[in-house]
């Protein structure tokens, strides 16, 4: 996955999860908050899949790469809800 899918299918997620906790995401966008977002999830989706890797041992290249894409998604819902909960505190 990596880049094609952390814009095409994060953004598409990112998106609907700023929506539906009220923030524009167009905004969210043009603020820089959508990169700092998928940059952060991608980043927390390596470390954790290399901390399951050497906790389970290593999986198929298939696995792996459904496994991260999965890891990526959470992490994208949970730093969109903080940043939403965040922009609605200012």
């Amino acid at each position: 996955m990596r880049l094609w899918s952390k814009w095409k299918k994060g953004g598409a997620l990112l998106a609907d999860v700023l929506q539906r906790q009220g923030i524009d995401p167009k905004a969210a966008a043009a603020r820089e908050s959508f990169k700092k977002i998928l940059d952060a999830a991608e980043a927390a989706a390596d470390e954790r899949l290399k901390l399951e890797q050497q906790d389970n041992g290593v999986l198929s290249r298939d696995e792996r790469d459904t496994r991260w894409e999965v890891l990526f998604f959470e992490e994208i819902r949970a730093r969109a809800k903080a940043h939403a909960t965040e922009v609605k505190r200012r």
